[in-house]
């Protein structure tokens, strides 16, 4: 669907595919929750063609003009003191670089990357909640997607559980294998209860799944990509180091190696959709030193 943005006001122009439906129908596409589409029908600020909608039984028509007023907020993390660095943006997202070594969030500190997404919004005027989509593990380098509307949130929520927004990583392992060699490990990965911040292959744990492929070598190195089908805690460093290769640089799973900076995981590439256009974008990650040493990324 085409759209307008003006402020707090999103025109958009119904297509085909919601043409005859109700508006209801419409709010459901984008899993908008009861509480929200009454705030926005009891403030006036849902309206189709320039009109406020009195009911959501409403029939769409194609060519119609709906507008949605979404209302300003302030940022809700502390500002860090430097921002986040962005790599991509558009009217909906925005998709942010994490070093490795920093948390997404933490309720007692403004070192984090929520807060330094917070000062980015308040200087570029984002006036909206900091709201990421997914997270990385404090080690973890890479990618994370944040939402700039509220309202769209619960799209993109809904988009991370049905695996329509995919996730890639490049793995720098030990180990042996070779390049073009494929795995896919589905194996549950549950806390060991032995020790403290440490995940592993537990027949009573939670559904995870991961595919990978060894796509270089470097000296006795592997580097793979892979692909999350699943969220789990430690997910790609369980799985690797369970099938003897652990990640370079873990401290909880992995081998210690002098020939690489941090922990070798980087959350390199991340596609997903635009909610209106559906267009399809993918985002790669600004480069990383320490992957200079192999050629297929």
């Amino acid at each position: 669907m085409k759209y307008r943005i003006n402020h707090e006001r999103i025109d958009i122009i119904i297509n085909q595919q919601f043409s005859g439906k109700s508006l209801a129908d419409f709010l459901n596409h984008y899993y908008i929750s009861e509480k929200t589409r009454n705030n926005l029908l009891n403030k006036k600020n849902i309206l189709i063609n320039h009109v406020p909608v009195e009911s959501f039984e409403l029939v769409l028509n194609k060519h119609d003009t709906l507008s949605i007023i979404t209302e300003e907020k302030e940022v809700d993390y502390p500002l860090a003191d430097k921002e986040c660095q962005v790599v991509y943006e558009d009217d909906f997202v925005y998709v942010a670089h994490k070093d490795a070594g920093i948390i997404i969030h933490d309720d007692e500190s403004k070192d984090t990357l929520a807060s330094q997404a917070a000062l980015y919004q308040y200087n570029h005027n984002i006036n909206a909640p900091v709201r990421y989509i997914h997270r990385l593990d404090k080690d973890t380098r890479g990618l994370v997607l944040f939402v700039k509307y509220p309202l769209f949130q619960p799209y993109f929520d809904e988009m991370l559980k049905q695996r329509k927004i995919s996730r890639s990583y490049l793995a720098i392992t030990t180990g042996s294998g070779k390049v073009g060699q494929k795995f896919t490990f589905n194996q549950k990965i549950g806390k060991d209860r032995h020790i403290n911040n440490r995940y592993r292959v537990s027949k009573t744990g939670k559904e995870a799944l991961t595919k990978a492929t060894i796509i270089d070598k470097y000296r006795d190195y592997l580097l793979f990509e892979c692909k999350l089908f699943t969220g789990r805690t430690h997910q790609i460093r369980v799985h690797l180091s369970n099938s003897r290769h652990p990640i370079v640089n873990d401290e909880i799973y992995g081998d210690p190696s002098a020939d690489f900076k941090g922990m070798g995981l980087w959350a390199n590439k991340l596609t997903f959709h635009n909610p209106l256009t559906d267009e399809e974008i993918t985002v790669r990650d600004i480069n990383d030193p320490d992957y200079r040493k192999f050629r297929n990324i």
